[in-house]
């Protein structure tokens, strides 16, 4: 993504340079979705600030693009994919991206003039998958979608129209900032390549647990080395909350499908509405839940690394738990795969220094791992430059290795399109080899269970017919993704220039 930016740079620094000009002129003649008199939480962005309620509003409009996107996945037009994705960009901070990306992409579009007409929005709903049977617009599935749907997330069809506009903004400033992409016929080939092309190899192995079975640590050294570390060797800081779950019952029937989704709908609505009534100065847990119904529960104390089943042991839940404190004791709504949650913070047990015998087991296993490890290495590394002078020396690898004192495993011959997943290690294998030429031998690559050594044997010929067939779709594909890359870059600049801060975390 880097060199394509690099390439595209000039360009797109120009397209830069206007849309940052446009922008300081109409700054401040752009900003209805802000208000600059909120107290709230949802953060500040172009110097005012966004009521939380709007940015959940917002956040609750890409939960709607999600279902749209995923109804939408094996469908050849997938514009609310396409609209998720750009904007959501990572799983980890989605909600939180696609909530202030979409905002910055309207401000920006609308100071463009990049305004899709009303024609464009209903020409875009009506060839979207989920309205359609047999591939042509079905009005019922319209009806049934805004009846059943938009409702329960507190939306409208002129919401529904307004997230149709956004993916078109979308389309309309991929285009202008991609309007000087093009791949050339070196790239369409070289793409091709690294995309067809097998590739055959061989494997020397070098696994961790035959070491560890050889390796010894006196308790000598095992008390020496707590003697040096005792210092930071601690358990672990500790956290109990009080929580309200909104999530879905457990049952011998699980919910699926639109069930599903209509019963989170409405519990996120819910949990929204909890942690909104709890962000008043003069707030109190137990009164919140007794006025809204919701029945408060108190967590056991957990480590951030083991979360409790009671909170389905979520790394989400223990990581917003340990964002707590005394003067901010009360979360926002945190998703889980069966629903959401609202802590506060109920106590905080500080980490205490270790006994010997407390540490004793660790710091032995810690010992004779780094040993094995150690050990290990020096083997590997040993036997690569035996095969790799063997090699100068005139002999073929197979000899090489032979001779080396160690045997070798041919892999299953590999394209990037025709992967290999069924041998140990395929991923660290096959990544090394795409970086190797042929007759190459790798440095030694560690693995999560030992190390291994990489051969590349032959990189076999490409079908030249395959490539002129496929050539259109490819030089496609290859433009498609250049647009991505400029669009981020894009976006990026402009988050920047947006100066946003967020206090909303999904």
């Amino acid at each position: 993504m880097v060199n394509i930016f690099r390439r595209y740079q000039q360009p797109l620094m120009i397209i830069v340079t206007l849309v940052t000009i446009i922008t300081f002129a109409g700054l401040y003649s752009h900003t209805d979705f802000l208000d600059k008199g909120a107290s709230s939480r949802g953060g500040t962005i172009y110097g005012r600030t966004v009521p939380l309620p709007l940015v959940q509003r917002a956040a609750r409009k890409g939960d709607l693009c999600r279902q749209l996107a995923q109804e939408e996945m094996f469908q050849s037009k997938r514009t609310m994919a396409e609209l998720y994705e750009s904007l959501a960009v990572t799983r980890q901070e989605a909600k939180e991206n696609f909530t202030w990306n979409s905002i910055i992409l309207k401000h920006e579009a609308d100071l463009l003039g990049v305004v899709p007409t009303e024609d464009e929005i209903f020409e875009a709903t009506q060839a979207l998958s989920p309205f359609q049977t047999n591939g042509v617009y079905d009005s019922s599935k319209y009806a049934l979608f805004s009846q059943n749907v938009l409702p329960h997330l507190g939306f409208t069809t002129d919401d529904l129209a307004e997230l149709i506009g956004d993916s078109l903004r979308l389309q309309k400033v991929k285009a202008l900032l991609g309007s000087t992409v093009a791949p050339s016929e070196g790239e369409i080939r070289e793409s091709f390549i690294r995309l067809n092309q097998k590739t055959e190899a061989a494997v020397v192995r070098f696994k961790l647990d035959d070491f560890l079975a050889t390796t010894q640590v006196p308790e000598e050294d095992v008390k020496k080395l707590y003697e040096e570390r005792k210092g930071s060797l601690k358990t672990d800081e500790l956290r109990k909350v009080k929580y309200v779950a909104f999530i879905l019952p457990t049952t011998d029937k699980p919910l699926d499908g639109k069930a599903r989704t209509d019963k989170l709908t409405q519990l996120q609505k819910q949990a929204e509405d909890f942690a909104v009534a709890m962000t008043d100065k003069n707030a109190k847990l137990d009164e919140v839940a007794t006025k809204t119904g919701a029945k408060i529960q108190e967590s056991a104390d957990f480590s951030i690394a083991k979360p409790p089943e009671a909170l389905e042991a979520s790394s989400e839940v223990a990581a917003a738990a340990f964002k707590l404190n005394q003067q901010d004791p009360n979360s926002d709504v945190i998703e889980t795969p069966r629903g959401y949650y609202v802590l506060q913070l109920a106590n905080v047990t500080p980490p205490r220094p270790l006994a010997y015998e407390e540490a004793k087991a660790e710091l032995t296993d810690t010992l004779k791992r780094e040993r094995a490890q150690e050990a290990l290495n020096l083997k590997a590394t040993d036997v690569r430059n035996k095969i790799e002078a063997a090699m100068k020396g005139g002999q073929a690898f197979a000899a090489a290795v032979a001779e080396a004192g160690v045997t070798s495993q041919d892999f299953p011959a590999f394209s990037q399109k025709d992967p290999k997943v069924e041998p140990p290690n395929s991923g660290e294998i096959m990544q090394t080899a795409s970086e190797l030429n042929e007759g190459q031998l790798s440095t030694v690559v560690p693995t999560p269970d030992g190390s291994l050594i990489v051969y590349v044997t032959k990189r076999l010929p490409i079908d030249e017919n395959q490539l002129k067939a496929e050539k259109g779709k490819l030089a496609e594909a290859i433009s498609g993704f250049q647009r991505y890359a400029l669009f981020q870059q894009w976006l990026k600049l402009r988050r920047a220039a947006a100066q946003l801060q967020s206090t909303f975390h999904g």
